[in-house]
């Protein structure tokens, strides 16, 4: 307590100047009694704590193909096994002998969960038919050169093809770029591991030479990547049961 000018009584104000010293003291212990619950901040500065993102799926890879069968597959594999004794292409070996239906696409595993039960009920809705295989053929793109074994087009893959690419579009959103109409089936011996060199020597060897087969076509099959080869996920049956 002190004394002003007239000798009359006065209190030190503190805090905000409006407040005596002990109703300043009480509002302080107030205050502070009242942040006793409160929950201290993390020390990164953050008010409430980083949310624990779940991992993302790793996508996979994925095509939909027709398979001969176990005889004509195993000469086929033959035929590749001997071209790449000669050429040194073993690409075409890691993976089995088969007619693209669509050509390879990523996507997240969990897209398999609706995949393989919409693509059984596309497969059931179409009916089996014959594949010829006539002879050979190639192409070559400045960084894609391939060998492989003719398809002769009939009505039954040309219609499961076009049907394909409109359950693609139509079911599972995939773009006109990916599920494509342009189709030239064949069955690749040999393919992007040939020089110019190799594929010149290769088409003038294989160019004339016979290779007649035919095989009943009864099932699609969707491929995925397994990160070194090709392995069937799921075989479709045409026609049904």
């Amino acid at each position: 307590m002190t004394y002003g000018r007239n000798d009359q009584p006065r209190y030190r104000q503190q805090g905000n100047g409006s407040r005596h010293e002990s109703d300043e003291r009480n509002h302080r212990t107030q205050r502070h009694n009242g942040n006793q619950y409160r929950a201290s901040r993390p020390k990164n500065g953050s008010r409430f704590p980083p949310r624990i993102k779940p991992p993302k799926e790793e996508s996979k890879i994925y095509f939909i193909a027709l398979l001969p069968n176990a005889e004509i597959g195993k000469e086929i594999i033959r035929l590749k096994q001997e071209f790449a004794e000669k050429y040194d292409a073993r690409r075409a070996l890691r993976v089995l002998p088969h007619i693209t239906m669509q050509v390879p696409f990523t996507a997240s595993p969990s897209l398999e969960k609706c995949l393989i039960p919409g693509l059984t009920a596309f497969a059931a809705s179409m009916q089996p038919f014959e594949i010829k295989l006539n002879g050979f053929g190639g192409f070559s793109f400045t960084k894609r050169k391939v060998l492989y074994i003719n398809v002769e087009k009939n009505a039954g893959i040309v219609q499961l093809h076009q049907q394909m690419m409109e359950f693609l579009q139509k079911e599972f959103g995939f773009s006109h770029m990916l599920a494509r109409y342009g189709f030239n089936p064949h069955v690749s011996l040999a393919f992007r591991d040939l020089s110019d060199l190799e594929f010149e020597l290769a088409m003038e060897e294989y160019r004339h030479r016979p290779f007649d087969a035919s095989f009943q076509v009864r099932n699609l099959y969707l491929l995925r990547h397994n990160g070194t080869s090709w392995e069937v996920l799921h075989k479709c049956r045409l026609g049904g049961a």
